[in-house]
């Protein structure tokens, strides 16, 4: 009797979790390589490229960017954010791992973030370069990510 309880009791565990298993979303994970062309708005100059490329272990993501056509001093946040230029979402990765962009005498800045977050192939991304921490509403410059 008891090895019936202890088959019926492995019968149900392992249709749960084929259930669950069933149940549970898919999000593939992206191994591309991803670009965008930044494009200067509301009438700004400024154009530069942004790329993105799964870490060498696979579990995270490195974003570069530059980009020329700037004033001169500025020091501008930028994140990569999920949706599109035309319409906007959240910032992957967490804010903080963005540092802000020194542009150079010459208007040109460029910088790197490590996000400890792959790209998923279902999801849409782009870069937005704020205007300063103080005016992060104001985009100086955006691109679309798409896979290379």
């Amino acid at each position: 009797m008891r090895a019936v309880g202890t088959a019926l009791t492995i019968t149900l565990i392992a249709a749960s979790t084929a259930s669950l298993i069933a149940a549970t979303p898919y999000v593939r994970l992206s191994q591309a390589n991803w670009v965008a062309a930044l494009t200067g708005k509301d009438g700004r100059k400024v154009t530069g490229k942004a790329t993105a490329a799964p870490t060498a272990d696979g579990t995270g993501t490195v974003v570069t960017v530059s980009f020329e056509g700037d004033t001169p001093g500025a020091t501008r946040p930028w994140h990569v954010h999920t949706g599109s230029c035309a319409k906007s979402g959240g910032v992957v990765g967490g804010g903080r791992v963005y540092t802000p962009l020194a542009v150079d005498a010459k208007g040109q800045a460029s910088g790197k973030a490590t996000l400890a977050v792959p790209l998923a192939d279902t999801t849409t991304y782009y870069v937005n370069i704020h205007d300063s921490a103080a005016a992060m509403g104001i985009i100086v410059a955006c691109g679309d990510l798409a896979k290379r």
